[in-house]
C-alpha cells in the first residue's frame, strides 16, 4: 500500500517505569534525544497523516513542542499505567474517523528502525485485509501495519502486549535484530 494512504503513528505516551526517573524519550542517544531518532525517520516519509499517541502536556512539554514542529497531530493518553494497548485503542479509535486505508505502528523507543523498513511495511500490505509485522528471525515485533479492517480489532486490544496477538499471525517481514531494537533501560541505551 502507497505511504500515501496510510496513517503513521508513533506510540510515545509510556511511563517507562523501567527506565528510573528520567525521561525514557528525552534521553541522550547518539546526541539527540531518543524520542528525536523515530520522529524523524516517521514524519520525513509521505505518509497521509502522522500522528503522535503521548503523555499529557505538563509531563512531556518538550515532547509534544518537537511533534508539533514536525507537523504530528498530538493524541493524548491519559492513562499510561494501561500500558501499550491503551495508546494503541486511542490511535486505531482516532485513525478510524479518518480517510485512510491502513495504520502503520512506530514506537517512539526504536530508535534504530530505518524509514527504508518503514517503507517496506506499508509496500508490503496488499490491501485493507492485510496485517504486516516485523520480525528479527525469531520474535514477531513492530513496527508494524494494519489494514482498515483491522481497526475496531485494535480498538479491543488490552494489556501491554498490545497487538502482538495480531501480528504474530501475520505476514512479517525479516530485519536485523539491532533495528528492532527498543530502549527500555539506561543500559539498553548502551546497546
Amino acid at each position: 500500500m502507497r505511504p500515501e494512504q496510510v496513517a503513521a503513528v508513533l506510540l510515545a505516551a509510556g511511563n517507562s517505569t523501567r527506565f528510573g526517573e528520567e525521561d525514557k524519550l528525552m534521553a541522550d542517544h547518539g546526541g539527540k534525544p531518543l524520542i528525536v531518532h523515530a520522529l524523524e525517520a516517521v514524519a520525513s516519509l509521505p505518509f497521509k497523516y502522522h500522528i503522535a499517541v503521548v503523555r499529557r502536556r505538563e509531563l512531556a512539554p518538550i515532547i509534544h513542542r518537537k511533534l508539533e514542529r514536525r507537523g504530528y497531530t498530538l493524541i493524548v493518553n491519559d492513562n499510561p499505567e494501561e500500558g501499550l494497548s491503551g495508546s494503541i485503542v486511542r490511535a486505531a479509535a482516532y485513525v478510524s474517523e479518518l480517510r485512510c486505508n491502513g495504520l502503520l505502528m512506530c514506537l517512539a523507543d526504536m530508535p534504530n528502525v530505518p524509514q527504508s523498513h518503514y517503507m517496506r511495511l506499508c509496500l508490503a500490505a496488499e490491501d485493507i485485509r492485510s496485517v504486516v509485522g516485523s520480525t528479527d528471525g525469531f520474535t514477531p515485533s513492530p513496527p508494524a501495519f494494519f489494514g482498515r479492517r483491522h481497526f475496531e480489532e485494535l480498538q479491543a486490544v488490552k494489556g501491554d502486549q498490545g497487538a502482538r496477538a495480531l501480528i504474530s499471525q501475520s505476514l512479517l517481514l525479516e530485519t536485523s535484530s539491532a533495528l528492532l531494537h527498543d530502549v527500555d533501560t539506561p543500559d539498553d541505551l548502551r546497546r
